[in-house]
């Protein structure tokens, strides 16, 4: 059976925004902040758009990521459910994003939702160029344990509110 012409490029290209996407998650929970930034174009967007968080450039997404991880440490993200689609040097996604947080009392449940997501090849690697996290729930990051928890977060990263 033959396959359709492309088919192996766009397999490729879905595999390769997998690899992005496990980075821009292992970076941002056990890695550097440079590395969760080198995820992004130099002008990458993260956006949370029900918090009115938007984080732009390097040196802004570089020192959000430092807040998230002195503030919330062992802080974990999983995403599944991905879906892809390719046009040429650009792409647009979507998968499914669950947080926890380790704490001594055990792993609370901090976030539910889904990422929207703008992707650009750069000639040499897909990167993020506009991510957007939307959660089920906002509330529920600011009540009860969790909000506990996140309380100093939301304070610091209140520079990157922009309503």
């Amino acid at each position: 059976m033959t396959r359709p012409t492309g088919y192996i490029e766009t397999a490729a290209d879905h595999a390769m925004l997998r690899v992005l996407l496990d980075r821009y998650a292992w970076e941002i929970d056990h890695g550097t902040p440079e590395g969760w930034s080198r995820t992004f174009t130099p002008k990458g967007i993260f956006e949370v758009p029900d918090a009115g968080i938007r984080v732009e450039g390097t040196e802004d997404l570089v020192a959000f990521a430092q807040t998230l991880q002195a503030l919330l440490p062992d802080v974990h993200h999983v995403m599944s459910g991905f879906v892809f689609d390719v046009d040429g040097d650009r792409a647009s996604g979507r998968c499914e994003l669950n947080q926890f947080m380790a704490r001594p009392e055990g792993v609370l449940a901090s976030q539910q939702g889904w990422y929207q997501d703008d992707f650009v090849f750069d000639g040499s690697e897909w990167r993020l160029s506009h991510r957007r996290a939307f959660t089920q729930a906002p509330a529920s990051a600011v009540a009860g344990r969790v909000g506990e928890y996140s309380a100093a977060y939301f304070a610091a990263v209140s520079r990157f509110v922009r309503r």
